[in-house]
C-alpha cells in the first residue's frame, strides 16, 4: 500500500504536459489532424515562422517566434510555461524525432518534471521515398543538418561503397550537393554513382534532379533538400 501511495503521489506532480508537434516536410495537404488537434488546444504555441503559418488557423492563442538566435531562451520559456499550468505545443518541421525538435528540447529539459507529448509528422525523408517510389527499408538515414563531422563523412562514404542506398539532409553552409560529391570522390567512390536531389518537397516549386556524383560537383540546388545516393559496390 505504501508504494501504490507512493506512486500516485509521484503521478501527481506529474501534470505539466508539453507537445511536441511534427508540421510535415512544407504542404498544408501533409499535417495531420492529430498535429492540428494538439495545436489547437494550446495556450501558448511556440515554432519558426514557416511552421506557424502551416498552423494559423488552428492558433487561439499566444505564439513565440522561434529562431536559431533564441532557440535555448524560447524552450526554457517553454518548460517555465508548462511547470506554471499552461498547455504549450512546440512545432517541429517535419518529424521531431529526426533532425527535428525533440532532441533539442530533450537536451535542455533532463532532469525537469515535465510529460513530452510527441506528435509524429511525415518527415522529408519519408517524402522523398514516396516521390522516388522507392522501399526504404534497407536505406541508411543520415542527416547533416547540424554540421558534418569527419567521423560522420566517413560513416556515410563507407555505406555508398558498401552498396547501401543513402538518403541524407544536407547541411546547405558546408556540406552541400556539391561538397558532398567532393567527399564521395575523394573517398574514392566512382564518378557515375547516381544522384538524386529532391528540393522543395510536396510545395509548388518541388523539383527533382537525378544526375551523377560527376554531374553534381558544380550544380546549385535549393537550401531545402533532400538527396539520395544509390551505392553499387561492383562499380569499377
Amino acid at each position: 500500500m505504501k508504494n501504490l501511495n507512493r506512486r500516485k503521489s509521484e503521478e501527481s506532480k506529474t501534470l505539466a504536459k508539453l507537445y511536441i508537434v511534427g508540421a510535415g516536410p512544407g504542404s498544408p495537404d501533409y499535417v495531420t489532424p492529430a498535429a492540428r488537434k494538439a495545436v489547437q488546444g494550446a495556450q501558448i504555441v511556440i515554432g519558426a515562422e514557416c511552421v506557424l503559418d502551416l498552423f494559423r488557423e488552428d492558433i487561439k492563442s499566444q505564439t513565440l517566434m522561434l529562431t536559431c538566435e533564441n532557440i535555448d531562451e524560447t524552450l526554457k520559456c517553454a518548460l517555465d510555461s508548462v511547470k506554471s499550468g499552461k498547455t504549450v505545443a512546440v512545432i517541429s518541421t517535419g518529424d521531431p524525432g529526426f533532425s527535428g525538435l525533440l532532441g533539442s528540447f530533450l537536451r535542455r529539459s533532463m532532469g525537469e518534471n515535465v510529460e513530452v507529448n510527441v506528435i509524429p509528422g511525415i518527415s522529408s525523408i519519408l517524402a522523398c521515398a514516396a516521390k522516388l517510389c522507392m522501399s526504404w527499408d534497407d536505406a541508411v538515414l543520415l542527416t547533416f543538418h547540424k554540421g558534418a563531422s569527419i567521423e560522420g563523412k566517413r560513416e556515410f562514404a563507407d555505406a555508398v561503397k558498401a552498396g547501401k542506398t543513402v538518403i541524407l539532409l544536407p547541411d546547405p553552409a558546408s556540406f552541400n550537393p556539391g561538397e558532398i560529391s567532393k567527399c564521395l570522390l575523394s573517398a574514392g567512390v566512382n564518378k557515375e554513382t547516381s544522384v538524386i536531389v529532391c528540393e522543395n518537397l510536396t510545395l509548388a516549386n518541388e523539383k527533382i534532379v537525378e544526375t551523377t556524383l560527376e554531374g553534381a560537383l558544380n550544380r546549385s540546388f535549393d537550401l531545402t533538400s533532400v538527396i539520395v545516393i544509390k551505392g553499387n559496390p561492383n562499380q569499377k
